[in-house]
């Protein structure tokens, strides 16, 4: 049987995209319930991430090998790493940019039609005002630690899918002190909800989002400063998980260096706020050595993964699947056991 050539075969890439995409589109289906479309926004993006930490970051690895060594990165019918590189990033940026047309433009208005809004900081009523400082110093002020980027502070690390705010700011009062410097928080999503209820009339949701209760907040971490903007960031890591043994080595000892290597990964995405200032998009770049393909603004949401929460925190029967419940199968029930049942002819369940 004669071999395909690559004209007629779908690189393993691009075919698992559009996989992801039969997700995309069950989250954009009218006929499928709202708060099943926003189950599958949220496994669209963790499924992204995942492609991102092992598949991109191997093609990465790959270029870097080849730049090293002069070497093809695959056998010659095959699409380089460079161009398969290039292709996923223009499949993922148009998938990106549908899943955030569905949020702004369909879900999230409908999400308001029944009742569940997000509420932003411009538009918060002064009961939530007050309830929001409660909370800001009762729960997230003990789990955040700002963080200052300057001569003597170097760039931190960011970890891997964790949500920070970038800020620029300004010292308030004259100062030997650069006129400016930048400033990162990182959002304590890992033991605080990204979905913060408000108060809201009754039979209603509303929300506000983690980092934007942190944005309201900032100068009372930054004393002393101006706060002249704040945006939301993530970084996506290097997260393959590759064993590196010699003989003599313990399996153990090895697959702990391992894990840890891995939590340091090499960054191979970075989402952020389109109104991003251009500088400081340069500066993150830079500091994470990315390239273009890299790079993906998202307006009005940063990260949809955690969109699981506000599934589960609404209560809305009507707007879920019904819950699917198991039927007794006759043959078990009047069998003594399920091997007795078995024994006596095949059963379908």
């Amino acid at each position: 049987m004669a071999a395909c050539g690559p004209d007629v075969l779908i690189d393993r890439e691009l075919s698992w995209l559009e996989f992801n995409r039969r997700v995309l589109e069950e989250a954009q289906d009218p006929t499928v319930p709202l708060l099943e479309r926003v189950k599958f926004l949220a496994i669209f993006s963790s499924n992204l991430d995942e492609f991102f930490m092992i598949r991109v970051a191997d093609l990465k690895r790959q270029l870097a090998k080849a730049k090293i060594t002069g070497q093809a990165e695959g056998p010659p019918d095959a699409a380089s790493a460079a161009e398969m590189r290039a292709a996923t990033s223009l499949r993922v940026h148009q998938l990106m940019d549908e899943q955030h047309r569905c949020f702004l433009e369909d879900v999230q208005p409908l999400l308001a039609a029944e009742g569940v809004r997000l509420v932003r900081p411009k538009d918060v009523t002064p009961e939530q005002a007050a309830m929001l400082a409660e909370y800001f110093h009762r729960a997230v002020l003990p789990v955040v630690t700002p963080l200052a980027i300057d001569p003597g502070h170097p760039f931190p690390h960011l970890v891997n899918r964790a949500l920070c705010l970038i800020a620029c700011l300004r010292v308030a009062e004259p100062s030997p002190l650069p006129t400016t410097s930048l400033a990162v928080v990182h959002i304590p999503a890992q033991v605080l909800p990204r979905f913060v209820r408000l108060p809201a009339p009754p039979g209603q949701y509303a929300f506000m989002l983690l980092e934007d209760v942190i944005r309201l907040h900032l100068p009372r971490l930054y004393h002393g400063y101006e706060i002249l903007s704040s945006h939301a960031i993530r970084v996506t890591r290097d997260s393959d998980f590759q064993l590196h043994r010699r003989e003599n080595d313990d399996l153990l000892t090895s697959i702990e260096e391992s894990l840890r290597e891995r939590r340091m990964g090499d960054a191979v995405r970075l989402q952020y706020d389109p109104d991003l200032p251009a500088d400081v998009l340069t500066r993150l770049v830079d500091e994470l050595e990315l390239d273009p393909e890299d790079l993906y603004a998202g307006e009005g949401f940063t990260a949809f993964t955690d969109l699981a929460q506000l599934y589960s925190a609404v209560d809305l029967p009507r707007l879920k699947d019904r819950p699917l419940v198991p039927q007794p199968v006759a043959a078990f029930e009047q069998a003594p056991d399920v091997w007795s049942a078995i024994r006596q002819g095949d059963i379908l369940v």
